[in-house]
């Protein structure tokens, strides 16, 4: 199956979602072991040349996308993922901002990523985790409407719904 063409970049108002490049990595990877960030994520070794070799793999994949979210100058502000597409569900992950980045551009961000999952590639389900402690994602997420299915010693496991969403999402997008 070949990969689902979807506009790059992916237009908002604050910020955009472009598919990442081999260039990106060195701004991934200071995200990725920034300290005050990274006791929120699965641990990345801070490798210049894995996070590349990384990257050339993911360019590779038909089921996955990796966007930058970045301003309207085209400065990166963070990362957003979309893996494991199958049927009609995917698994979100890897939404990291850099500190600076304003409330606007941090939820938009977010934003544009489910209209990627519910409008482009119309899935009805995205699944995803948080790690446990990390309270103000875990609210965002409850407060636009994922239902939370599972935990385990780290994690709590989401799904959000694209009914749940559409139905909440005009409230989001009026915070913008």
């Amino acid at each position: 199956m070949d990969k689902i063409k979807i506009p790059d970049p992916i237009i908002g108002k604050h910020v955009n979602l472009r598919e990442v490049e081999i260039d990106d990595a060195e701004f991934i990877l200071s995200l990725r072991t920034d300290e005050s960030k990274s006791k929120f994520l699965h641990k990345t070794e801070n490798d210049l040349k894995k996070q590349i070799d990384y990257l050339n793999n993911y360019k590779k994949l038909n089921n996955e996308y990796y966007f930058i979210i970045e301003n309207k100058v085209k400065e990166p502000l963070g990362t957003v993922r979309l893996y494991n597409i199958k049927d009609n569900e995917c698994t979100g992950g890897s939404w990291l901002m850099k500190n600076g980045a304003s409330v606007q551009e941090v939820i938009e961000g977010d934003l544009l990523l489910q209209h990627c999952v519910f409008d482009i590639l119309n899935l009805q389900n995205n699944y995803f985790d948080v790690r446990k402690g990390n309270n103000k994602v875990i609210n965002y997420h409850k407060m636009k409407g994922a239902k939370e299915i599972s935990q385990d010693e780290d994690n709590l496991y989401f799904v959000l719904n694209k009914n749940d969403f559409d139905s909440l999402k005009d409230y989001f997008y009026g915070l913008l």
